[in-house]
C-alpha cells in the first residue's frame, strides 16, 4: 500500500511540473559580445551651503539709524538735570536745572550713535547650487549571432553580456 502511495505521488508531482512549464518554451542562458558602452549622464543640481559674513555698520541697520538712543537720553537727562540744579537760585534754578535735562538727554541721545559707527560682523548661511553629471546607465551594444542589438543597462557590462534565447512556435 505505501508503495503504491509513492507511486501516485509521483506521478502527481510530475503531471503539476508539466502542467506549470506548458506554457514556457525552452530558455537558456548564453553570452555575447559587447560592441560599444555609451555612458547616459543626467545632471543634478546639488545644493551647498556656504557660511557668509560681512562687515556691517550699525548706521547701515534700518531699524537703528531711525530711532534715538533712548537708554542715553533718559541718563543724559538724569545727570544733566543733576548738574543744572547745582547752579542758580529760585526760579532760575529751575530754568538752569531744565536747560541741563535737555541738554544731558540730547548729549545722551547722541553718545550712542557715535558707538553704532563700529563695524559688527553679521555671518548667515547662504545655499548655493552648482551642476554635477552623474552617470545614470549606460547604452550597450552587442553583437549576437553577427547582428547588433541594443540594451540599456544600470551597470557597466564588461566585454559581455548574458542574454537570455528563447524559442517560440511561429504562427502561419
Amino acid at each position: 500500500m505505501k508503495t503504491v502511495k509513492k507511486i501516485i505521488s509521483c506521478l502527481a508531482l510530475v503531471v503539476i511540473a508539466n502542467a506549470a512549464s506548458a506554457g514556457r518554451y525552452d530558455s537558456e542562458y548564453t553570452y555575447a559580445k559587447v560592441v560599444d558602452v555609451q555612458p547616459i549622464y543626467e545632471t543634478y543640481q546639488v545644493p551647498q551651503n556656504k557660511r557668509v559674513c560681512k562687515n556691517v555698520h550699525r548706521d547701515d541697520d534700518y531699524n537703528s539709524s531711525h530711532r534715538g538712543n533712548v537708554g542715553g537720553a533718559i541718563i543724559g537727562g538724569i545727570i544733566g538735570g543733576i548738574i543744572g540744579n547745582r547752579f542758580g537760585s529760585g526760579h532760575g534754578r529751575e530754568a538752569t536745572t531744565a536747560a541741563g535735562v535737555i541738554a544731558g538727554a540730547t548729549l545722551g541721545s547722541k553718545a550712542k550713535r557715535h558707538n553704532n559707527n563700529q563695524p559688527r560682523r553679521h555671518c548667515y548661511t547662504q545655499t548655493e547650487y552648482y551642476e554635477e553629471q552623474r552617470v545614470s546607465g549606460y547604452d550597450v551594444a552587442y553583437d549576437y549571432n553577427g547582428k547588433t542589438r541594443h540594451a540599456r543597462m544600470q551597470s557597466h557590462p564588461g566585454d559581455r553580456v548574458r542574454i537570455e534565447v528563447s524559442v517560440q512556435v511561429a504562427d502561419y
